[in-house]
């Protein structure tokens, strides 16, 4: 006997449709949707925990002394590795989990190795970080550890690089919504003084394949880990609305965390452009179904930035 669709299942299978959802999938998602409001509330409350004590706590801190990063970095990881270990391990729906806590781990674990190999900057003798080329470097030598590793579990445990949007999805759309909102980058810019630029123009161009190192490294990092990492996971749980705000918000609080902004006026500010440039890149994700564009987009807000910075 064939099964009768609900109201609510025949709407999945029409949004379905449009979004390109095979029909293995359509019961994942059926099942997503149908977790209760409270659910969905303490699952919120979580994620934005372990971000927060991944990217922050475990990351970009103003707050534990230099000495302590290792140790805390490493008791993230232990942290997080039991509850992994757990859903992988549990039967039904707990089960589904597992790949989220996952994703925390790996990134967690990368942090681990990025400051195991942070002393690479020192075999470039001469560079300084208040140099253009200095900061070129010692950004790639940070991103490069926790890149590799979220690749390289996330190749693991997929054994495809389409569910994170490195492959797949419409590439073509993805960057014309990319430029399309790239102008918004000004917003950001302006307020640190970009209209008054003093460096020269020739300056400005000899600076600009290092501007172009950092600004990738970057923005591919921030992308990957914020946006390709949990943007679809988040999708299934609460529905593209709601992850496209949570992630942008969680963007929002790794860049207060990096800054370290104490005035009350400068941190609203900056954490709400922020959260606008994470909203419009998951947005460019979530229409696409691909990263490069979001990555185009942040790649050309970087050089902006870090021109800025060091050109006024």
């Amino acid at each position: 006997m064939s099964h009768v669709k609900t109201p609510q299942e025949a709407c999945i299978k029409l949004e379905n449709e449009k979004t390109g959802i095979n029909p293995e999938q359509e019961t994942k998602v059926a099942v997503e949707t149908n977790i209760s409001p409270t659910t969905k509330g303490g699952l919120l409350i979580i994620l934005i925990a372990c971000s927060f004590l991944v990217l922050v706590v475990g990351g970009y801190n103003n707050f534990l002394p230099a000495d302590m990063t290792l140790l805390v970095r490493v008791s993230v990881v232990f942290v997080l590795l039991l509850p992994t270990i757990f859903l992988y391990k549990s039967e039904g729906r707990w089960k589904e989990y597992w790949k989220l806590s996952f994703s925390f781990l790996i990134v967690s674990i990368g942090l681990v190795v990025a400051w195991l190999v942070g002393t690479l900057y020192a075999l470039f003798p001469g560079l300084s970080p208040s140099t253009v080329e200095g900061v070129a470097v010692l950004k790639v030598v940070e991103v490069l550890p926790i890149v590799l590793t979220i690749l390289v579990g996330m190749w693991l445990v997929e054994k495809d690089f389409a569910p994170i949007f490195l492959r797949g999805g419409n590439i073509k759309k993805s960057f014309k919504l990319g430029l399309l909102v790239s102008p918004a980058a000004l917003l950001l810019v302006i307020p640190l003084g970009f209209l008054g630029l003093t460096v020269s123009l020739g300056v400005a161009v000899s600076w600009m394949p290092w501007l172009c190192l950092f600004a990738i490294s970057n923005a591919f990092y921030e992308e990957l880990m914020i946006r390709g990492l949990f943007l679809r996971k988040y999708d299934s749980l609460f529905g593209p609305r709601q992850s496209l705000l949570l992630t942008s918000f969680i963007f929002a609080m790794l860049h207060i965390s990096i800054i370290g902004l104490a005035d009350l006026v400068t941190f609203s500010l900056y954490f709400g452009l922020s959260f606008m440039l994470g909203v419009l890149w998951a947005y460019v994700i979530q229409k696409s179904d691909n990263i490069w564009g979001a990555v185009l987009a942040h790649t050309i807000a970087d050089i902006l930035f870090v021109l800025t910075v060091f050109g006024v």
